[in-house]
């Protein structure tokens, strides 16, 4: 479940990036004042940001009726008239909401219509836009409908094709008749609102801790497609039976979970009473944590909340927040950092391509989340390989292709990693470049080398964790170290010698302690 669901409605989920939003002010139009002023203006700085992460111009209308024209025709002449996706190859999308009628059209700009099918339009509006207006609080619909179209900008900037799965699983058919249609109606009578309620005695049964992790979320994911209103119940810890009778929930909610998740890949990583699960193809969603009781495992989205951030307008969506906690100390080793933003090795840490960087040009498509020849390691990891080949000697190799020095000298570097080969040790090589885009070029780029080890890559590191990762071996790094560095270690795991920067002192490897120790080897 995204921390973005579970927030005070009020304000809205996000934690903005870093970087100056454009033109704000002009992306909400309410001429009935359908909205507070305060969500006016959250809004506008929301959609402002959308547009900087996906050179999408997104706007939002309120009027009281239309006069003269059909809905449609009077959505498709308000877009040319505000010229919405001008400047940007039109792409453009206008939600257009009539009070009077209660009635919502979506106009989506000719260049984005494969990315937003009429499938897609049409069950933002049936089902969500339902509820949204229907509702005791129409901002909180209307943001998580906005989210959902930004989560499949997201993944049409990945190169995701549109799957309708998601949206199959949460329709109801009954639904279906209402048509397929880019408008529907709003009606008001008999709509859910807000749905915490007691569970009943079947729903206590049924929703019960389990005996492992993965039955417990799929328990969850049935929860949710019940409609989650019962949020007493045993299948959560006590902090977050607490927190989620708190907050005011409803259904568009869980349909926001059911379209992020359904059928997504995971892994699960269990350490004694926590367990952490996480995404392996899909970068928008983050992890979900669950304890061990005696009665089996429950799920913590309390601490979900607690140690999870959302963004929105740059590159990464979530970040795990250092918290110093229980979770922190005991999954923090499989915790990387990309400049700041705190991940989980092995989940799909792809960036999304950002269109304030690539005005004016097509989206760069980051590689897939596998790439076939590369293995990807924590520093913990690379270490506990280095170790393991105790009884030979080691030759090891942490380097940068993208090191424009390196990539001059590599043909040395192999030699003498072959060398050392010869002498009979274990050449392990460790890539530590940080631009996402560098490791799968690494398989390619070691085969046209001949190089004498894998392509394996190490995540970036948190602060600290390189230097206690490579002690133990007698490997001295410090905090002012430059890649290359190179190691070679004798069959008992001692260093003979280490030299690191060592393309950064002239035309020539600088690697005299390496040759002399290479020299002492059988």
């Amino acid at each position: 479940m995204r921390r973005a669901i579970w927030v005070v409605p009020l304000a809205l989920a996000f934690v903005s990036c870093r970087h100056p939003i454009q033109r704000v002010g002009d992306r909400v139009d309410d001429r009935i004042g359908f909205l507070s002023k305060n969500d006016v203006a959250a809004f506008d700085r929301y959609l402002a940001e959308v547009e900087q992460e996906s050179g999408i111009d997104v706007r939002l209308l309120f009027v009281d009726s239309v006069v003269g024209e059909t809905l449609e025709q009077f959505a498709v002449r308000t877009a040319r008239d505000l010229g919405i996706g001008q400047d940007l190859d039109r792409h453009g999308i206008l939600f257009v909401y009539v009070l009077r009628d209660q009635r919502l059209h979506i106009e989506v700009g000719p260049t984005l219509q494969g990315v937003f099918p009429d499938r897609f339009i049409g069950y933002l509006m049936r089902g969500n836009a339902h509820s949204l207006f229907a509702s005791a609080n129409p901002s909180l619909g209307l943001r998580i409908t906005l989210f959902m179209l930004d989560a499949r900008l997201r993944r049409a900037a990945l190169g995701d094709e549109y799957d309708p799965r998601a949206v199959q699983f949460i329709e109801d058919p009954r639904r279906l008749a209402t048509g397929g249609g880019a408008s529907a109606g709003m009606a008001t009578a008999g709509a859910p609102s807000l749905v915490n309620r007691p569970a009943t005695e079947a729903e206590r049964r049924l929703f019960t801790p389990q005996p492992t992790v993965a039955e417990a979320y799929r328990r969850y994911l049935d929860w949710v497609a019940e409609g989650g209103a019962a949020v007493d119940v045993d299948l959560f810890t006590p902090a977050t039976r607490g927190y989620l009778s708190r907050l005011p929930m409803a259904p568009i909610f869980h349909e926001y979970v059911l379209f992020m998740e359904y059928g997504r890949a995971y892994q699960i990583l269990e350490r004694g009473d926590l367990a952490m699960l996480f995404f392996t193809d899909d970068p928008l969603i983050s992890p979900h944590f669950f304890r061990r009781t005696t009665a089996g495992w429950q799920m913590d989205i309390f601490a979900e909340v607690r140690d999870t951030h959302e963004y929105v307008g740059g590159p990464w969506t979530w970040s795990v927040i250092e918290r110093d906690d229980d979770i922190d100390r005991v999954f923090r080793d499989r915790y990387v950092n990309f400049r700041g933003i705190i991940r989980i090795a092995g989940g799909d840490n792809r960036p999304i391509p950002i269109y304030a960087a690539e005005v004016g040009r097509q989206y760069t498509r980051p590689g897939a989340a596998n790439v076939p020849g590369l293995e990807r390691l924590t520093i913990a990891e690379a270490a506990q390989r280095v170790a393991s080949a105790h009884g030979r000697p080691v030759a090891v190799l942490f380097y940068s292709i993208g090191n424009k020095a390196t990539q001059r000298l590599f043909p040395a570097i192999v030699d003498l990693l072959h060398r050392c080969q010869e002498h009979g040790a274990v050449v392990l090589g460790f890539s530590v470049d940080e631009q996402w885009f560098v490791p799968p070029q690494l398989p390619g780029f070691l085969r046209e080398h001949d190089a004498p080890f894998p392509a394996i890559h190490v995540y970036p590191w948190l602060q600290g964790q390189f230097t206690a990762a490579l002690v133990p071996l007698g490997i001295h790094a410090g905090t002012q170290w430059q890649p290359p560095l190179i190691a070679l270690l004798d069959a008992e795991g001692r260093v003979l010698a280490q030299e690191d920067g060592i393309v950064s002192r002239g035309p020539k490897l600088a690697v005299g302690g390496i040759e002399a120790a290479l020299r002492r080897l059988p």
